[in-house]
C-alpha cells in the first residue's frame, strides 16, 4: 500500500516502509505537486516554490527537470497492487496522477465532511468518532520538514486553519454527547493557542458551564469581550452573546447532558433531535463580528466604524433574547465597492451619491439574480452571502458575478465617469441566523470569513478581484486565475477566461467579411512563410472577442494539418510570458508529432540549436515547421514588454507560417501610434458597430433567452448609473451588454426600491 503524508513532515510509504526522498528541492517538488494532485502545476509556479524568498539561479528549471526525473524515478519504483501514482508533463507544467486515498491531506478533509454531515444529521457520537480518525491524521505542522528548511507556502496556513476547524467541530460533537468533563482539558489548550477565536471560547464556556463552573465560564466571556475591544475595536458577536445571556439565565437547554446527570425526564426530551440542537446551538463565528451600530467605512480602512464600546457588560437580571434562528455550513461572501474616476471628484456630492447607489442598486439585483443575499451596504461598499446547498455554486455564482459586474461597468461607453469596482470573495464555513421568525427575518452571518475579508479587502486595488484559496480551487474550471494577489497571501486575482465574453449569443450576424479576411491573412501567411500581424479595433461591444472566438472555431478540429492555436486574454493583472509561450506551443506541437516520427522522417527537433535564445526566436522556429496563430483578447490593457514580445513575434526579419490576430480598443493606436509599423505584414481591422438590422435580430434572438417582459423599473436602474438611451437601437445594444447580469433567469428581476 503506498501512502503520501503531508500532515507533518513529508512522507512516502510503501508496504509500511519510507521511501528515501533525496534532497530539499526534490521534496519540495512532491510537496508542491501533492497539495495540487490531479492538477497541472505550471512550471513557474514550481520554480516560485522551490525558490520562495529567493530569486531562482540561472539554472532553475535544469534543476527542476532533474529533480522530475529522480522522482519519477522513486515513483516507478514502488511495487503496488494499486494503481501507481505518476507524474507526467502537461502544459504548462506537470501533474501528479494520484488516487486521493492515498494522500492524508485527502483523506482528512473528506472525514471533516462526514463529520459534519453527521453533525447536521443529528448524530453528534458518530461524527466524533469521524473526526477523531480526521485529527489522527496529524502528526505535526503541514510539511514540518520543508518549514524547517525555510520553504513555506500560504496554502499551508490554508490547511492548518481546517485542522483547527476539525478540533473545534470535535468538541463541540463531544459536548453534545455529554463529555464535557472529557475534552475540557483539550478546549482549554485550544482557547489558549487560538485566543481570538470565538468559537472556542463558546465551546470553553459551554464546558465550564455544565461542569458546574459558571463563574469561571462567565469570566471566560468577559476576558474574550476585553480582548476584542482593546485588540480590533469589536464586540463579540451575537452568537456568544447569546450563549452568555443563556448562562446568566441558567437555560434548562444549556444543561449537563451527561450519562450520569440526565434525569427520567431530561432523558426522554434529549430523544428529540429538536432538543438535542437546543442545548447546544450550531456554532458560528470562528472570528468576531463589528459592532452592531455601523457608520460608513472609512477610506483609510475599509472596515466599519464602531461606536464606543467602553459600557457595562451585560447585567445578570438581563431579558434572554429570543430563540436564534441559525443554521452553519459551507458559503461564500462577495464584498464589493464601487468608485468613481478621478474627475468626478468636483461633482456636486448628490450627483456622486446618485451615480453610487445605482451601482449599488446594480450589484443587488445582480446577486439576486445569482441565487444570493445582500447582507449589508455601508458606504459604497455592499456584502453579498452566498449561501446555496452546492458549496462550487456558491463560489462560482459570486466570482462570475464580480467579474460581470466590473466588466459591465467597464464596457459601458456611456460610462464617462469612470465608475468601477474592487471586490473580494471568500468561500468556507459560514454562520447564518435571525432572531425573527422567518416571515420576517432578515438573515445575518458572521464568522472568520466576513473577518477575513475586511481584513484584506482594504488591499485589493481598484479594479482588481481577488478570491480565496478556496473559491479558486472550486472555481478554477470557470474562472482564470493567473496570479497570486499578494505575496504570502493566499488570495488569487480573478480573471474570466477569454471565451467568457460577450455571451455565447446565436446567431453570430454582420462580421463575415471580417472572418473572411482573418482567413485568408492566415492562407498567405502559410502559403509565404512569413509573419503576419493584424490588429482588429472597436468599441466596447462591438464583437470583437466574439470574432476572435469564431475565428479559432474555424480550426477547431485538431489534426496534423491544423495550426497550432494559442489564446490569451491580457487584462490589468496579467501579462502574456514569452517563456510560457514557448512551453505551451511545444506541448502543442509534440501533441501532433511524436519525437520519433521526427526520427523516423528525418525531421529535427525544433528548438534544435536554439538553447538560450530568445522566446521569439523559438516561436519563429516552431512556426517554419508548423502553421501558428496566437491569439490575444483585450490588448489595450497589455503591458510595453507584452506589447514589444508581440511584435518581435510579427516581424518580417525570420521566417515562419505565423499569424498574430490581437483585439483592443479603438483608441488603443491613441497610446501606441507606431504599433505594427516596423512589421512587413501588418494590417488593422476596424470594426464597425453593428448594423440596425443586425442589433434588432440579436435582440429578437436574446428575448427566447430573457423572456417577454422587461420591466420599466429595469431601465430606470441603467439609466441612473448610463443615461438614458437616445434611440430604440441604442436601447437594444445597451441590452446586450447588460445581458451577462441576467444570464441563467427567465426575466429581468422586478425592482422592488428604486426611487
Amino acid at each position: 500500500m503506498i501512502q503520501f503524508r503531508v500532515l507533518g513532515p513529508l512522507e512516502l510509504v510503501h508496504n509500511d516502509e519510507r521511501a528515501i526522498l533525496g534532497g530539499v528541492k526534490q521534496r519540495a517538488l512532491l510537496g508542491r505537486l501533492l497539495l495540487e494532485s490531479n492538477q497541472v502545476v505550471a512550471t513557474s509556479k514550481l520554480v516560485d516554490s522551490l525558490w520562495p524568498d529567493n530569486d531562482p539561479p540561472v539554472t532553475a528549471r535544469k534543476i527542476l527537470q532533474n529533480s522530475v526525473w529522480s522522482l519519477r524515478s522513486v515513483l516507478t519504483s514502488l511495487r503496488a497492487r494499486d494503481s501507481l501514482p505518476t507524474l507526467t508533463t502537461q502544459s504548462p507544467g506537470y501533474m501528479l496522477s494520484v488516487d486521493e486515498d492515498m494522500v492524508d491531506l485527502h483523506v482528512f478533509h473528506r472525514r471533516l465532511e462526514l463529520g459534519r454531515k453527521k453533525m447536521t444529521e443529528g448524530l453528534p457520537a458518530d461524527a466524533a468518532s469521524i473526526l477523531r480518525g480526521a485529527l489522527d491524521l496529524w502528526r505535526g505542522q503541514v510539511l514540518a520538514d520543508l518549514a524547517e528548511a525555510g520553504i513555506v507556502w500560504p496554502e499551508s496556513n490554508v490547511i492548518e486553519n481546517s485542522r483547527i476547524d476539525a478540533q473545534e467541530l470535535y468538541f463541540e460533537a463531544e459536548l453534545e454527547c455529554g463529555h464535557h468533563r472529557e475534552v475540557l482539558g483539550g478546549i482549554e489548550k485550544l482557547a489558549e493557542a487560538e485566543p481570538s477565536r470565538e468559537r472556542t471560547r463558546g465551546l470553553l464556556m459551554t464546558a465550564l458551564y455544565r461542569s458546574g463552573r459558571q463563574t469561571e465560564a462567565l469570566n471566560v466571556y468577559n476576558r474574550t469581550r476585553v480582548e476584542l475591544v482593546d485588540n480590533f475595536g469589536l464586540e463579540p458577536g451575537p452568537w456568544l452573546r447569546n450563549l452568555q445571556q443563556r448562562i446568566l439565565s441558567h437555560d434548562p437547554a444549556l444543561g449537563d447532558f451527561s450519562r450520569d446527570s440526565v434525569t427520567a425526564g431530561d432523558a426522554e426530551r434529549v430523544k428529540n433531535p429538536a432538543d438535542v440542537g437546543a442545548r447546544l446551538a450550531p456554532y458560528p463565528p470562528d472570528e468576531p463580528e463589528p459592532a452592531p451600530d455601523l457608520t460608513e467605512a472609512q477610506e483609510t480602512s475599509e472596515v466599519p466604524a464602531v461606536r464606543d464600546v467602553r459600557e457595562p457588560a451585560s447585567r445578570p437580571d438581563a431579558v434572554p433574547p429570543a430563540q436564534t434562528l441559525s443554521h452553519r455550513r459551507e458559503a461564500s461572501v462577495m464584498i464589493v465597492r464601487a468608485h468613481v474616476g478621478a474627475g468626478v471628484s468636483s461633482a456636486h456630492p448628490t450627483d456622486v451619491d446618485e451615480m453610487l447607489d445605482g451601482v449599488h442598486t446594480l450589484v443587488r439585483i445582480g446577486v439576486e439574480c445569482c441565487g444570493g443575499e445582500v447582507l449589508a451596504s455601508v458606504g459604497s461598499a455592499t456584502i453579498a452571502l452566498f449561501d446555496l446547498d452546492d458549496p462550487k455554486e456558491n463560489a462560482s455564482r459570486a466570482t462570475q458575478l464580480a467579474l460581470l459586474l466590473r466588466d459591465s461597468l467597464d464596457m459601458s461607453e456611456e460610462n464617462t465617469h469612470g465608475l468601477t469596482i474592487r471586490a473580494m470573495v471568500t468561500t468556507g464555513d459560514m454562520h447564518a441566523f435571525s432572531d425573527a421568525p422567518p416571515e420576517k427575518s432578515q438573515v445575518s452571518a458572521n464568522g472568520t470569513l466576513l473577518d477575513q475579508c475586511w481584513e484584506i479587502f482594504p488591499q485589493v486595488p481598484v479594479g482588481m478581484i481577488w478570491v480565496s484559496d478556496r473559491t479558486r480551487l472550486l472555481t478554477s474550471d470557470l474562472v482564470s486565475y493567473p496570479a497570486m494577489a499578494v505575496g504570502h497571501l493566499p488570495y488569487w486575482v480573478a480573471e474570466a477566461r477569454m471565451a467568457d465574453y460577450p455571451v455565447d449569443t446565436k446567431p453570430f450576424i454582420d462580421r463575415e467579411h471580417e472572418i473572411e479576411m482573418l482567413q485568408s491573412t492566415f492562407e498567405r501567411a502559410e502559403r509565404r512563410g512569413t509573419p503576419h500581424l493584424v490588429t482588429i479595433l472597436g468599441d466596447h461591444g462591438t464583437g470583437k472577442s466574439r470574432l476572435l472566438v469564431e475565428f479559432c472555431k474555424l480550426f477547431k478540429e485538431k489534426d496534423q494539418t491544423s495550426p497550432l492555436i494559442l489564446r490569451y486574454r491580457v487584462s490589468r493583472s496579467v501579462s502574456i510570458d514569452p517563456h510560457a509561450v514557448v512551453t505551451e506551443l511545444r506541448s502543442l506541437y509534440h501533441e501532433l508529432e511524436s519525437m520519433d516520427q521526427f526520427e523516423a522522417t528525418g525531421r529535427s527537433d525544433p528548438e534544435s540549436g536554439l538553447q538560450g535564445r530568445e522566446p521569439a526566436e523559438v516561436v519563429h522556429a516552431f512556426a517554419a515547421k508548423h502553421p501558428v496563430i496566437i491569439a490575444v483578447d483585450d490588448l489595450h490593457l497589455a503591458d510595453e514588454s507584452t506589447l514589444a514580445f508581440l511584435e518581435k513575434l510579427g516581424s518580417f526579419s525570420q521566417p515562419g507560417m505565423l499569424l498574430v490576430v490581437a483585439c483592443a480598443h479603438k483608441n488603443f493606436h491613441r497610446r501606441f501610434p507606431q504599433w505594427g509599423w516596423a512589421q512587413g505584414n501588418s494590417a488593422r481591422i476596424l470594426l464597425e458597430p453593428l448594423s440596425v438590422d443586425a442589433v434588432a435580430r440579436l435582440f429578437e434572438n436574446l428575448i427566447d433567452i430573457i423572456g417577454d417582459c422587461i420591466p420599466e423599473s429595469t431601465w430606470r436602474i441603467f439609466h441612473r448609473i448610463f443615461g438614458s438611451p437616445d434611440s430604440v437601437s441604442a436601447k437594444r445594444a445597451r441590452l446586450l451588454r447588460a445581458l451577462p447580469l441576467v444570464v441563467g433567469t427567465n426575466s429581468f428581476p422586478d425592482e422592488r426600491s428604486v426611487s
